[in-house]
């Protein structure tokens, strides 16, 4: 299954018991990366932060399984990946030596264009919110490590 949006993940998250969702106030310095490290070391689940002292939530352990990974990706096992994708291209660049072996194609050239972000011109629901005057200070950025010189952005998909 693939999400249209992050918020669609996060439902996917909820209904497949793998998120929990922290309502109370946890600062985004040391504190939340305390409890993330835990978490983590405990193979537990995803953790959406909804109060962090910023206007934003933030969403932490995402893909922190390989259960959340194939959940995000939309297949049923990590390990069939590779192979896959491995004959999806020795189907298209093998030799056609017919017409009809050109046509046999189209229907993995079609899952290929699937794959492809949809080009939509209506107003995306990421224009709901706009910042007039954009500040990297309103986010909940992470203080990791008590010896951190400040905050820091860390990997993808921590916000």
């Amino acid at each position: 299954m693939m999400f249209k949006n992050l918020q669609e993940f996060i439902t996917a998250l909820e209904n497949a018991g793998e998120l929990i969702k922290i309502k109370e106030f946890v600062s985004p310095v040391l504190e939340i990366s305390e409890i993330t490290d835990r978490i983590c070391k405990a193979e537990g689940k995803a953790l959406l932060f909804e109060n962090t002292g910023t206007e934003f939530p933030l969403l932490i352990n995402s893909m922190g399984s390989m259960k959340r990974m194939c959940m995000a990706l939309g297949v049923d096992n990590l390990e069939n990946i590779g192979s896959d994708m491995e004959n999806l291209f020795k189907q298209i660049i093998a030799p056609k030596e017919s017409f009809f072996d050109k046509i046999k194609l189209l229907p993995t050239l079609n899952e290929v264009a699937s794959w492809m972000p949809k080009v939509s011109s209506k107003k995306a629901p990421c224009q709901e919110v706009v910042m007039k005057e954009p500040d990297i200070f309103k986010l909940p950025v992470l203080q990791c490590w008590p010896k951190d010189g400040g905050k820091f952005i860390t990997l993808p998909l921590v916000h």
